[in-house]
């Protein structure tokens, strides 16, 4: 674990050296030279059966082929808009726009409804990037131009619909003149906490990054020959843990994938299962929610066909990770064969290309305990017997070519051990800024630290705390609930309020404070379930309300009654809303920000 300064020589070189491509391009050009029969990309377009097949010499035709294309429609440096339903289509435009030198901007697929809520985010990002082209497929361009067109920053995009384009253009193809610093792409952050915002990337920290995520993946001792099994993934092309481990870290490394749209995940989570199943041998990774979501709904007839016991890498991250979560995972998939080793908690952020820690592989999720009233007072304590605590899993360890220091977020002061601080980063992962935000770019990109004469490091906006050489995650700065001097993270609050009663849903609850002019207090904004709706609809509709009929008073009583338990602070105020009034960013993080901003508005309304 790095918690000093990491040397030149540490910092200047990427963790392996085998795969030394300059740039992205080179990576996929010699690649595909190397082995262009291999079978990269398979599709399960229902989660099934597969529906289009890429091998690596497909990959770079039809890469050099839009290439050719977009060199007569803008210049290398110019941004591309990428919209794309799940599909093999996406690689090739992404590489595409790398062959081309021009800037790859994924963004979530937009429908043609004028009240699609992805719209609002697309605008944001055409406002920040001021694209000169939009790719996608000549159907889904059809359906969204009308739209696109009523947005000033997309009404006079270049549409390139790459399903048109003849491979034999490929031909025409001339390297573009980029370089280890040229940008790749912009990856934009989720916006839960504000306006979406563009991470620059180069392709030297896409590089670095690549090779860092195979170090934390690789076993001691491995042989350098030998090559990873095939990844499944369901996860978003446009969020970076999908294109990373789905698209980009497969050509770095040479796995196969088999991928699926996300909703045949979440409508059906066995298919995710079972494709892992299926090829005897498999990595995969997903959020929290995903590990969650399949413990819950898959159920034991399915589980009776599936075996997991070749499931070698399972990565948890991008967003908080719970052990009771990863314990009950386990609980149902070890009669699978799944093996509690096979967890890989990871820690990563857009701003650090993707990973930041992770591993060591095959050791599990480690998971400790400490004191909860002692950190809430920032301070780092073991638990003791029947006193508060709080379970936490480690994220991982950092690798030697980054340096990760923890600082007081108010003062900058590096902590003493033991001390809960924010994550500051520094390494070559580390993108160039935020596109176009030049002053965001410098409080967030550009931080200085005591005692490191030189770096320039990333804010992360995460606490957290080193821990015998593991990153342990505690909550976001800007999310911190004080309440009497204590400390309180809202996702540990908001998971309380959802196990408090039946009629809560999971997972759909909101906890920040608000300042009344003489101290802060705690608000919860939770979104009851469909049966307890449907039977205030039911008695509403009879104009009487059955005995046996739970009331909002009840619920608001139980919230209250277990947060003061678990976390000994009251609340103030529980308001209880309908299905679907929470909001959530395209990777469905919460956007706390948003609802307290609403709630001072007076814009949020009771179920």
């Amino acid at each position: 674990m790095r918690n000093a300064l990491a040397t030149d020589e540490d910092r200047a070189l990427a963790p392996d050296q085998d795969r030394a491509w300059p740039t992205l391009v080179e990576m996929c050009r010699a690649q595909a030279a190397a082995d262009p029969g291999r079978r990269i990309f398979r599709f399960l377009e229902n989660g099934v059966d597969e529906s289009d097949v890429r091998t690596l010499a497909d990959l770079d035709l039809r890469a050099r082929a839009i290439a050719a294309r977009l060199s007569t429609l803008a210049r290398p440096g110019d941004r591309a808009l990428l919209s794309f339903a799940p599909g093999l289509d996406f690689a090739d435009a992404f590489f595409g726009c790398l062959y081309a030198g021009m800037i790859a901007v994924p963004v979530a697929p937009v429908e043609g409804d004028r009240n699609d809520i992805r719209r609002s985010r697309l605008e944001a990002i055409a406002d920040s990037s001021q694209p000169r082209l939009l790719l996608g497929t000549t159907s889904a361009l059809e359906k969204i131009e009308p739209v696109l067109g009523e947005i000033p920053a997309t009404a006079g995009l270049a549409f390139v619909p790459v399903d048109e384009i003849n491979p034999a253009a490929a031909a025409e193809w001339t390297a573009p003149p980029i370089s280890p610093d040229s940008i790749a792409y912009l990856q934009f952050s989720s916006g839960s906490t504000g306006l979406p915002k563009g991470v620059v990337l180069s392709h030297a920290n896409v590089l670095h990054n690549l090779a860092l995520i195979l170090a934390n993946g690789s076993r001691e001792n491995e042989d350098d020959d030998h090559l990873p099994p095939p990844f499944v993934s369901w996860l978003p092309n446009f969020h970076d843990m999908g294109l990373v481990s789905g698209v980009i870290e497969p050509i770095y490394v040479g796995y196969d994938v088999v991928s699926m749209p996300p909703m045949a995940f979440v409508q059906r989570p066995v298919n995710w299962l079972r494709a892992i199943s299926d090829l005897g041998e498999a990595n995969s990774a997903g959020p929290n929610f995903a590990y969650e979501l399949a413990a819950r709904r898959v159920t034991g007839r399915q589980r009776q066909h599936l075996d997991l016991s070749g499931w070698t890498i399972a990565m948890v991250g991008a967003e908080p990770v719970r052990a009771e979560t990863l314990n009950r995972f386990c609980e149902a998939f070890e009669p699978c064969g799944f093996r509690r080793q096979a967890l890989f908690p990871s820690y990563g952020l857009a701003e650090s290309t993707v990973m930041v820690s992770g591993g060591p592989v095959d050791h599990g999720a480690v998971i400790r305990k400490f004191s909860a009233e002692a950190l809430g007072r920032g301070q780092v304590r073991p638990a003791i017997q029947d006193a508060r605590a709080r379970e936490l899993v480690g994220c991982g360890q950092i690798q030697s070519s980054m340096t990760l220091v923890l600082a007081d977020p108010a003062t900058g002061q590096p902590c003493e051990p033991g001390q809960v601080g924010e994550i500051f980063v520094c390494g070559p992962s580390i993108g160039g800024g935020y596109w176009n935000e030049p002053l965001e770019t410098e409080r967030t990109f550009r931080a200085s630290l005591p005692g490191y004469p030189g770096l320039s490091f990333l804010r992360t906006g995460d606490l957290g705390f080193v821990d015998g050489g593991q990153l342990f995650i505690t909550g976001r700065a800007k999310d911190v609930i004080i309440l009497d001097g204590l400390n309180h993270h809202p996702h540990d609050i908001e998971l309380t309020v959802a196990r408090s009663h039946p009629d809560i849903r999971e997972g759909f609850c909101c906890a920040f404070s608000v300042d009344d002019g003489h101290s802060e207090r705690l608000i919860v904004f939770a979104e009851t379930t469909h049966r307890y709706q449907a039977e205030r609809a039911s008695a509403s509709a009879a104009g009487n309300a059955p005995a046996e009929q739970v009331t909002e008073a009840e619920i608001v009583t139980a919230v209250k009654r277990a947060v003061a338990a678990e976390h000994s602070a009251s609340v103030h105020e529980v308001r209880l809303v309908a299905l679907g009034t929470l909001p959530f960013t395209s990777s469905a993080k919460l956007q706390r920000g948003e609802c307290r901003s609403r709630y001072l508005a007076g814009d949020f309304c009771a179920s």
